[in-house]
């Protein structure tokens, strides 16, 4: 599927390069670099804007995702 166009911009994944490199390595595996289009970050920033997607949400978190867009609409 390729990497994600979002990554750079992620700030999940810039906290985790500081703070915990390690558990970055599964994120990426899972995510970044595989299924990104299952990650709860970028159904979030695609469907609306990056600048919108909160800290606290992790990439497999697809309820809590699914919870704030349906706030958002």
């Amino acid at each position: 599927m390729g990497t994600c166009e979002l990554r750079s911009a992620c700030f999940f994944y810039s906290n985790l390069i500081k703070t915990r490199p390690r558990t970055l390595e599964y994120i990426k595996a899972d995510f970044c670099e595989s299924n990104y289009t299952g990650c709860a970050r970028y159904m979030i920033s695609r469907a609306h804007g990056s600048h919108k997607v909160p800290d606290y949400i992790f990439p497999d978190d697809i309820q809590e995702a699914c919870k704030f867009l349906d706030e958002l609409n």
